[in-house]
């Protein structure tokens, strides 16, 4: 795949004609650069409480978000995340 498929050039030009050119080939969380846990549970703990979740349940359902491949059910993180 060609890299001017994956991201994105942004051109800025200031009203005295400055410009500053950026070119983003793989932008962060795209498939070829993946995602941080750190963005993750950042992005997590940001949008959750707007969700009406108190701090106990978001906590609770991240990390067992991270230790989702041990989980041998999902019940316990829907129980979490029901009202």
């Amino acid at each position: 795949m060609p890299l001017h498929t994956e991201g994105a050039t942004v051109t800025i030009r200031t009203k005295d004609g400055r410009t500053s050119t950026s070119t983003v080939y793989s932008p962060k969380g795209s498939g070829a650069n993946g995602i941080a846990w750190l963005d993750v549970d950042a992005k997590y703990r940001a949008l959750m409480p707007h969700a009406q979740f108190n701090e106990a349940q978001i906590e609770a359902s991240l990390a067992l978000i991270h230790d989702f491949e041990r989980q041998t059910s999902v019940p316990a993180l829907i129980d979490l995340l029901s009202p």
